[in-house]
């Protein structure tokens, strides 16, 4: 009988232990939990995968299944490889930002950042369609649709309408036209092919050539009205000539 008791009041005690522990999913506050290893070096320890079926009561935005959270005070994040020079840091900051960084870069600097507004931040370089040009900060392979380009450029072809400004004789434009084919400070069609152009300095070139297209046309202006002034003038003597003539007679 007293090995009958025994054995009840074992399994009660294994029942309210697997009671308090296992089937409430909690853990003893102090020490580690292994799976797949016996001597874990954080609080949950896992060698292998680790699938995760169902969510956690508090939905996320637009109702998303919330799978996996991460509840902190202050900063959180999800590192890969820490401390060592391959580490990749995936960041939640509690500005509400999202931050990429790796330990190779310097400084510790971020690579990436998202903020809750959506607005994204790349430090580097991006490639679409291609991978990333050195030089370029953005490399496209393929088309690029948008309504406006704003290029910022550090200078612009005012200079043209300075004084003193050496703007060369039609004679010698068509000259240098008739023997490489191309405007003066205008790259040549295989320039463009091979190297690309750079659209802030290529529209202030034409500016430039539309600004002294301009000054040709007012100096051509000028000369025209004095041409026509001389002709009026001959016309008047002619005039005049005749009118002596004709009296004479």
């Amino acid at each position: 009988m007293k090995k009958f008791y025994s054995i009840i009041i074992i399994w009660l005690i294994l029942f309210s232990s697997n009671y308090l522990y296992g089937q409430t999913n909690s853990f003893p506050t102090s020490g580690n939990v292994g799976i797949g290893t016996v001597s874990p070096s954080s609080k949950l320890d896992v060698k292998g995968g680790i699938s995760v079926e169902g969510s956690n009561p508090i939905t996320s935005v637009n109702n998303f299944r919330n799978s996996i959270q991460l509840i902190a005070p202050g900063h959180s994040a999800i590192v890969f490889n820490p401390g060592e020079s391959t580490e990749l840091m995936f960041g939640f900051h509690t500005n509400g930002n999202f931050y990429w960084g790796t330990g190779q870069n310097a400084g510790n600097n971020y690579l990436m950042t998202l903020n809750r507004l959506g607005d994204l931040r790349v430090y580097r370089n991006m490639g679409i369609g291609i991978a990333p040009i050195s030089g370029f900060k953005l490399s496209v392979n393929g088309s690029i649709k948008t309504k406006e380009v704003n290029v910022t450029t550090s200078g612009w072809a005012d200079h043209v309408f300075e004084k003193g400004y050496p703007l060369i004789g039609l004679e010698i434009l068509e000259s240098f036209i008739n023997s490489n084919h191309h405007l003066p400070g205008i790259p040549t069609a295989s320039e463009v092919e091979n190297q690309g152009v750079n659209l802030g300095e290529m529209n202030v070139k034409l500016l430039e050539k539309v600004e002294e297209l301009t000054l040709y046309t007012i100096d051509q202006e000028k000369k025209i009205k004095e041409q026509n002034k001389e002709i009026n003038d001959l016309k008047s003597e002619i005039q005049e000539i005749r009118q002596l003539i004709e009296g004479k007679l």
